[in-house]
């Protein structure tokens, strides 16, 4: 979650109280209409900010990223804007804002193909959306409610600045100005690791599935790291999907928001009457407490996969709904979002019956999976059950035991793909927090039931791992350098007298801290390993967000991953004195 502290600094330069207030002296002129604007832009040779157009009060202007102390919390983080430097090493962004909170959308120039040159450049305001798009990127957000932002009744575009050559103001906005995705659209990167096009979109959490032969992977799609919409986070489910989990497509926005006061919440895909349909929630009361808008448990039907309608139905409080289908035909739920962990029945989607409420752990975004008999339960970031029946009241919590199997990654999900496999989907935290990197892994059931996990042997990562071999009863170590020299190192060990694995940085005040962070942390329960075992190690350089991933498969039998700002040397083996 955002930090509250760190969040009321994002947010200074465009407090809510302020953003009312503009609205309010200007309230009785009319709200915002609907509208379009496009404009042709000169953006060579940006060297000092410069208005450029406005209307009402939208307005469009350049501006040097950074420069200003206010918005620097915002540049970094929310924008990402300092990442795509033009060569002399400046970050010129072509921004939007609108009156009220959230309403600041850009694109950095170093981020286009070539800034030195005109450009077509599209605002476009919705009921549900703000946006700017440049070359086919975008960024968007939602200020406040549409009907409190002020507009002027005889507002008119004006062009400021020689840079634009031409202007065109329409309203109601046009249909088409925007781009549509394609059905399908193929992913030419690696999926391990993959975040969406844009400069500041990133993956949240995930729902997975199968559904005529293809396994599909629904993912909330972050922009602001849960900073959009003035803090709310204004997520919607993106879709991807693959028959052989080597090659992925891309497919439109499977649950777009198209109202100001909806940003969804965690679900699954499950089927029924033999349609795909996706649960998620509605988190209503981030934008209004107004208790005529609905709030809760909803879902989305698809009959080919691809293109969903949404129901419109609440079918449960919960706001974090796991809808899956049971063995005995019936539909299951598990609740999340904030309600202790219950489970419930029913033959539609509906009517829920309560079959369950001594589950053991509670929290947001579970994930129930069965497995050659046995029944396990995600709940979040940190919590995990086992049962090896399914029966009520027979879930234990494994995550005192120091058996759940988080390794890294957020809010994981489970769904079976091929046979009797099951594939892990989650996404690895950001270095700014909420929303980062899509990541996979297989599972491993032992016999005992306890879970271990390697890398899908089908996903190749982005780039070649580095192979070792570690001894056994002899300890481990790799030490990674910071390519610049300055900060600290990050160390991987294996303890084989603890059967423990770590990512910590070489500091004296380093602490380990919960998996999820992915910062410095520790996994147990390791195997006892008799004879040399491999260590495989990735290590990522993510240019969009400045940071180095590292991937740990350790005897192909348990997995770990973590960050770090910044580029890293070739990781090194430490060797004993």
């Amino acid at each position: 979650m955002v930090n509250p502290d760190e969040k009321a600094k994002i947010m200074k330069h465009r407090p809510l109280a302020a953003a009312l207030a503009l609205c309010a002296t200007l309230a009785a002129q009319g709200a915002a209409p609907c509208f379009t604007v496009k404009l042709r832009i000169d953006l060579s040779d940006v060297k000092t900010d410069e208005a450029l157009y406005e209307v009402g009060c939208a307005r469009l202007a350049l501006r040097i990223a950074g420069q200003n102390k206010d918005l620097e919390p915002y540049d970094r983080r929310c924008g990402n804007y300092l990442n795509f430097p033009m060569p002399d090493g400046s970050c010129p962004v072509i921004e939007a804002t609108i009156c009220g909170i959230g309403g600041r959308v850009g694109i950095p120039l170093g981020a286009l193909p070539s800034a030195h040159c005109a450009h077509d450049v599209t605002l476009n305001f919705s009921q549900a959306r703000w946006t700017i798009l440049v070359d086919g990127l975008r960024d968007d957000d939602m200020p406040l409610d549409p009907d409190a932002i002020a507009w002027p009744d005889d507002a008119e575009g004006r062009m400021l600045s020689p840079r634009v050559k031409k202007a065109s103001f329409f309203s109601p906005a046009l249909s088409d100005a925007l781009p549509k995705m394609p059905d399908s659209r193929p992913i030419a990167r690696s999926i391990q690791y993959w975040t969406p096009d844009d400069h500041n979109a990133w993956v949240g959490d995930v729902a997975v599935g199968n559904f005529k032969g293809r396994f599909h992977v629904f993912y909330l799609f972050d922009r602001r790291h849960h900073c959009s919409g003035g803090g709310v986070g204004r997520h919607y489910f993106a879709h991807l999907s693959s028959a052989d989990l080597k090659n992925w497509e891309e497919h439109p926005t499977a649950v777009p928001l198209d109202e100001w006061w909806t940003t969804e919440g965690t679900g699954t895909p499950f089927l029924y009457e033999g349609k795909l349909h996706l649960a998620y929630g509605l988190h209503t009361s981030r934008l209004t407490k107004d208790p005529a808008y609905p709030i809760g448990a909803t879902y989305a039907v698809s009959e080919d996969g691809i293109h969903f309608v949404k129901s419109h139905q609440i079918v449960h409080e919960t706001q974090n709904p796991t809808i899956y289908n049971r063995a005995d035909g019936l539909l299951g739920l598990v609740t999340g979002y904030g309600m202790e962990g219950t489970i419930w029945k029913s033959d539609h989607i509906g009517d829920w019956m309560l079959c369950d409420d001594k589950i053991p752990i509670g929290g947001d975004c579970p994930c129930l999976f069965k497995w050659n008999g046995r029944y396990y339960l995600f709940q979040g970031f940190t919590k995990f059950a086992y049962s090896p029946t399914g029966e009520p009241g027979t879930f234990v919590n494994w995550t005192d035991k120091g058996l759940a199997p988080y390794e890294g990654l957020s809010v994981p999900m489970v769904a079976p793909f091929g046979e009797n496999r099951r594939v892990m989907v989650g996404w690895l935290n950001h270095i700014y927090g909420w929303g980062g990197w899509l990541v996979f892994r297989e599972l491993i059931q032992n016999p005992d039931g306890t879970l271990g996990t390697k890398w899908v042997p089908e996903i190749a990562p982005p780039v070649p791992p580095l192979e070792f071999t570690a001894q056994p009863g002899q300890p481990f170590c790799l030490v990674i350098a910071p390519e610049d020299g300055s900060g600290h190192a990050l160390t991987f060990t294996i303890d084989p007298f603890a059967r423990a694995a770590a990512f910590k940085d070489d500091a004296p005040d380093a602490e380990f801290e919960a998996a999820h962070l992915a910062g410095n942390f520790r996994i147990a329960n390791l195997p006892k390993f008799n004879s040399p075992y491999p260590v495989k190690l990735v290590q990522y350089f993510d240019k969009k967000s400045n940071a180095t991933i590292f991937d740990v498969e350790i005897g192909g039998v348990r997995t770990m991953i973590c960050r770090r700002a910044g580029k890293f040397k070739k990781a090194l083996r430490q060797t004993e004195n």
